[in-house]
């Protein structure tokens, strides 16, 4: 195995706030009130081994890989939901609300993957998962090697404690976390629920999931991403209307997502997801670096912050990761990084800067994209969820 290991860089934190989420459903319990010290993060030492690395998909989708996708999503809308339309009204049941990912997380899930100069960001948001979180590394590699090469890499910021790896089938192509681990979402019992829909790269980790705390798993057969879903804990729901993602009725994002509104934006630049441009803050509060998004969002009652636009076609400071009061924010050595970091400082964030130079311009996505959060629960109930298996 190669030794290499990029150096780590840590940008400096800025003033704390508590972002609080009561959710609508009685019993939910997913507050996020606590405040947690997040510790420095140190470079490896040079003998450290670095982890296994496979190539991995870019995050986007090729011309023909996208009019397939388009092709089966639109099939589906005599045979698996009835023909009905986005935008109408459906009268679908919302059974579940959706779990905000500015919610107190439980778990911070990446793949072991470390490519596109990943390493430095991936570390940093470990370094900034609350004390009571627990970091989730899925790899191709079923072996005790591999798990101690993890371990390794990541016990200087997590203590090995609350680190579990597990093995999940073809891994690699499941570098952008966000997109392939199932999209959580809460019952009215406050209890998990997974929604699994297909996805473009063929990474499907929770096909062996049979049933899942008793509400059982929510699963439909369109392509859709996660990258293109931003939702806050009451329901209100967006994305980008683009792609073979056109085709999705909002029945779907209601009964299985729970979402009681599904505000469709027109795709601008990008490869068409949500997180690239918009993101919640809080339930009422979100950023963007798009002015058209930020009028129609304004005008449907929300307050939307601006954020710079850095110069490359796939560079954002919007897809950030938010855990408690802490947020990992892309940068790329431009002027602008300041000023991206300073805005979420003004909202009340310790903001931190995660190199994503490589991961955006080579890999067409960055923070938000390789990662997924979920709430509090059993490990053996997220194992379950994710269809794993611990190493």
């Amino acid at each position: 195995m190669k030794r290499i290991f990029p150096l780590i860089a840590v940008f400096a934190a800025f003033a704390a706030v508590n972002v609080k989420a009561a959710g609508p459903f009685d019993g939910a319990g997913l507050s996020v009130d606590q405040a947690v010290a997040a510790p420095a993060v140190p470079a490896p030492s040079s003998d450290e081994k670095a982890l296994p690395v496979k190539a991995v998909p870019a995050h986007g989708f090729s011309a023909g890989e996208q009019s397939a996708m388009r092709a089966h999503n639109s099939g589906l809308q005599e045979s698996f939901n009835k023909g009905v339309a986005p935008g109408q009204d459906e009268r679908v049941e919302r059974k579940y609300r959706p779990f905000a990912d500015y919610e107190a997380p439980g778990y911070l899930i990446m793949s072991a993957d470390f490519n596109f100069n990943s390493s430095q960001a991936k570390l940093l948001m470990a370094s900034k998962l609350p004390a009571d979180g627990t970091l989730v590394i899925f790899t191709d590699y079923d072996d005790s090697g591999t798990k101690e090469n993890i371990l390794r890499a990541y016990e200087k910021v997590v203590p090995r404690s609350r680190i579990k790896v597990i093995a999940l089938a073809g891994a690699y192509q499941g570098f952008w976390a966000r997109d392939g681990i199932p999209v959580p979402a809460i019952d009215k019992a406050g209890k998990l629920v997974v929604v699994d829909a297909v996805y473009g790269h063929r990474f499907e980790p929770d096909a062996q999931i049979a049933k899942l705390f008793g509400a059982g798993l929510e699963k439909h057969q369109y392509y859709y991403e996660g990258g293109n879903f931003m939702a806050n804990h009451a329901g209100a729901c967006i994305m980008v209307n683009h792609g073979a993602h056109t085709q999705i009725p909002d029945s779907v994002f209601t009964g299985q997502y729970g979402c009681s509104q599904m505000i469709r934006l027109p795709f601008v630049d990008g490869i068409g997801h949500i997180d690239e441009h918009v993101r919640f803050i809080s339930e009422k509060v979100l950023v963007t670096d798009l002015p058209q998004y930020r009028d129609v969002l304004q005008g449907k009652g929300f307050t939307v912050h601006m954020l710079p636009k850095p110069s490359g076609p796939y560079e954002t400071y919007v897809n950030s990761l938010i855990m408690n009061d802490q947020v990992i924010v892309p940068v790329f050595g431009r002027s602008t990084d300041a000023q991206a970091l300073a805005v979420y400082q003004s909202l009340g964030l310790k903001a931190s800067g995660a190199d994503s130079k490589a991961l955006s311009n080579q890999g067409q996505g960055s923070v938000h994209c390789i990662t997924m959060t979920y709430p509090k629960v059993p490990a053996a109930a997220l194992m379950k969820a994710l269809g794993a298996r611990e190493i």
